[in-house]
């Protein structure tokens, strides 16, 4: 059995002894290390959140410039399309009045053929007339 005696409190003093100095030398150390970790990988834990808020912001910065790229493009876009309309219309008229000025000399054109025609079947016409009087008549004129 156990004797309660000097030797035991010698015991409880070595154990006391000891646990102050494992504590120190050995479980002091590593705890401070352990902390240091801990501390360590919460700064970086902080660090990753906060470079994850900056992702995050620089994402929606760029969507929005997107955004406003893609509105600045369909605004261009229609400029572009209604300064092209009114080249077309332009393009249009200066042809639709190029086409009339064409009509008009074709038709000046004609008119002076059709003009020197008839003059030129009157005379015919008159030498015509008179040779077919001649043929129907049977005797010269």
């Amino acid at each position: 059995m156990i004797d309660v005696n000097v030797t035991l409190l010698i015991q409880m003093g070595n154990f006391l002894v000891l646990l102050f100095l494992m504590n120190m030398i050995l479980y002091g150390p590593i705890r401070r290390v352990v902390k240091q970790r801990e501390q360590h990988v919460l700064r970086e834990e902080e660090s990753v959140r906060h470079l994850q808020m900056e992702a995050i912001a620089a994402l929606e910065g760029f969507d929005a410039k997107i955004l406003e790229a893609r509105k600045d493009g369909r605004q261009k876009i229609q400029e572009l399309k209604g300064v092209a309309r009114e080249e077309e219309k332009s393009m249009l008229q200066l042809a639709a009045e190029e086409a009339a000025r064409q009509v008009q000399k074709i038709r000046e054109s004609v008119q002076k053929e059709v003009a020197v025609a008839r003059r030129e079947l009157r005379g015919q016409v008159q030498s015509f007339s008179v040779e077919l009087a001649q043929k129907i008549l049977g005797r010269s004129l």
